[in-house]
């Protein structure tokens, strides 16, 4: 039985997101024994490329590469020097004997191609998060594209089987999107380990402690308050720097001009906007704590800064930093400015911060083969549970 693993929408629009991290890393750690290939568009057909040349094409973004390259054109490139195989849209089924749609996309062409076959072979989707339905406010869509997106939704709720990345995405899925109970819905968590480990920064006990931030500006992540929790601290004293790292927010001004403000009057705030992997990872590395507040549909940064000896605080929704409570990750409370100002000003102090980077523990992370394995073992089936949704870690 052949699974066939539609990544269009990577081919597409290639970035390096968080989401294609996972695609990068579900080709990489592809299991030898579930035949598997990955479609993807080439001139007028497609191209049925084996893990591994997924996992090479997949790796472009995450790179370093020339500044001024053009990333879709790096990988249109690889699809044409990789499509051995080409077959037509009609021929994909005679193909494939499952399907799996392991990416967000809201196109028409891998919507319409998920929906001709379901119910008729099996069917499955990683399930990321519900947030483009339960924080519409944080999302900003193409004209003209709403009703693709709900149809995307719509297809979480149908498909045979469903692999949450966090029990949160599970409960939202079945809950808030209500998917029929009488198919799967299970839970296997991404990798932290695509990152070799590093030893802690030596760092300087007696200067500012570093606070850390990486992510779109978005509301849900709660910059602001964030900021204005760090000022009230250092307007009462303490020895403090915040870091933010990721690109301007695209649906409220209002956080990026908040930001630019703050630098402007002098507050020890830092926002590195346009940062390659590199960089993040250095920052990560260089900071003394790590910053996750709000909410995440998982949060794969938070194991990046525990895998480089980095600790992390974190409140709200919050899965990876849930899964690593005590090993590395710590829930403060962080509901209001008064509360951040706290936090600030608490783990401002070398002994508290050591204190977090003690409990770190490496094993403890997720890794990317189990996550691999669930997966690719879920999608190969019908998914029937029996008339009971199974939302449980894999």
């Amino acid at each position: 039985m052949t699974l066939g693993i539609d990544i269009e929408q990577f081919a597409r629009d290639p970035y390096g997101s968080g989401i294609q991290r996972v695609l990068q890393h579900l080709a990489l750690n592809w299991p030898a024994d579930i035949p598997a290939v990955f479609i993807v568009p080439v001139e007028y057909e497609w191209a049925l490329l084996t893990p591994a040349q997924a996992a090479e094409l997949l790796s472009i973004p995450f790179e370093l590469r020339e500044a001024d390259a053009d990333l879709r054109e790096l990988v249109t490139a690889g699809i044409k020097s990789m499509a051995e195989v080409r077959v037509t849209e009609a021929d994909l089924s005679s193909h494939v004997d499952s399907w799996l749609l392991p990416e967000v996309s809201y196109l028409p062409s891998v919507l319409t191609r998920l929906e001709r076959f379901e119910g008729v072979i099996p069917t499955a989707m990683i399930g990321y998060d519900a947030l483009p339905m339960t924080h519409p406010a944080n999302y900003r869509f193409a004209p003209g594209n709403a009703g693709w997106v709900s149809e995307y939704f719509r297809h979480l709720t149908r498909v045979d089987s469903v692999i949450c990345i966090s029990d949160y995405a599970a409960r939202e899925i079945s809950q808030r999107l209500r998917r029929d109970p009488g198919k799967l819905t299970t839970v296997a968590h991404p990798g932290g380990d695509h990152l070799p480990s590093r030893t802690a920064w030596n760092r300087e006990s007696s200067g500012p402690t570093r606070f850390l931030r990486v992510g779109t500006m978005e509301a849900r992540k709660r910059p602001l308050e964030i900021l204005e929790g760090f000022r009230k601290a250092i307007q009462g004293g303490a020895s403090a720097e915040l870091v933010y790292v990721g690109k301007p927010s695209a649906s409220d001004e209002r956080i990026n001009e908040g930001i630019s403000a703050a630098i402007a009057e002098g507050i020890p705030v830092t926002w590195v906007s346009d940062a390659d992997d590199a960089r993040v990872y250095d920052e990560l590395h260089r900071a003394d704590v790590f910053l996750s507040i709000g909410v995440e549909g998982y949060g794969i940064p938070v194991l990046e800064s525990i895998r480089l000896s980095t600790p992390v605080i974190y409140d709200g929704i919050q899965p990876a930093g849930e899964i690593m409570e005590g090993m590395g990750a710590r829930r403060v409370n962080a509901a209001s400015e008064e509360a951040l100002a706290s936090m600030f000003s608490e783990y401002g102090d070398g002994a508290r911060r050591n204190e977090l980077a003690d409990e770190i523990q490496l094993e403890a992370i997720p890794t990317w083969r189990d996550f691999t394995d669930a997966v690719a073992r879920h999608s190969v089936s019908r998914g029937l549970t029996g008339g009971n949704s199974s939302a449980g870690h894999s």
